[in-house]
């Protein structure tokens, strides 16, 4: 066995068993499975992260590449949405917002009221920050029924900004909420909802 002093530390029952049904169907000593466990613990707490967040990640990516998502350069998609905006503006905010609408659907499912928090809806800011690559503050405030987002991304264009809107509105809309009112320039997203009901019911507009 490596080296290093061990100690002994109480662990419930049932994960020591879910642990050694592990190492038996990967053919791994439970010793060495329980070892790695803890360096990749270590290794995320590096990383500033917690298991949690980790491991919801991967699961949130591995729904997307199903859903048919793909990575795509920003300057490649902003292009694109540049030149097509002008002429297919309505279109493509209804496809954002659709598509705003799945993923408020999704992340509804699997994260709302997830953690311990003061508002359920902070899990699900938490994985749009994460998801918004391109976004570098995505906040909240809510005031009774009413929730007031607010998104930073200084680099994105007028174009880019409005399909981003569309994208937030129909997240939300999945959520239960409606726009009520909003403040939008180049970069800068700001936008009241209210609650209007029953989560998942919300058309587009």
């Amino acid at each position: 066995m490596p080296g290093g002093s061990k100690k002994l530390v109480p662990v419930r029952q049932d994960l020591v068993d879910a642990v050694y049904d592990i190492a038996r169907e990967e053919g791994k000593a439970p010793y060495d499975l329980i070892n790695d466990i803890f360096n990749q613990t270590l290794r995320v707490h590096k990383m500033g992260k917690d298991l949690r967040e980790i491991v919801d990640a991967y699961e949130l990516i591995e729904t997307e590449k199903g859903s048919g998502s793909v990575i795509i350069g920003s300057d490649i998609l902003y292009y694109m949405i540049n030149k097509l905006y002008p002429t297919e503006m309505d279109k493509i905010g209804k496809m954002y917002f659709e598509r705003g609408r799945w993923y408020g659907n999704y992340l509804f499912a699997k994260f709302f009221g997830s953690e311990t928090s003061d508002d359920p809806l902070e899990p699900i800011v938490n994985m749009l920050r994460f998801s918004l690559w391109d976004v570098s503050t995505i906040d909240f405030k809510r005031k009774g029924d009413e929730i007031t987002l607010s998104c930073i991304a200084p680099h994105l264009s007028e174009e880019g900004t409005e399909v981003l809107t569309q994208y937030l509105k129909g997240v939300f809309s999945a959520l239960g909420y409606e726009a009520k009112a909003e403040n939008i320039n180049k970069g800068i997203i700001m936008i009241t909802f209210n609650s209007v009901g029953v989560q998942g019911e919300r058309k587009s507009p």
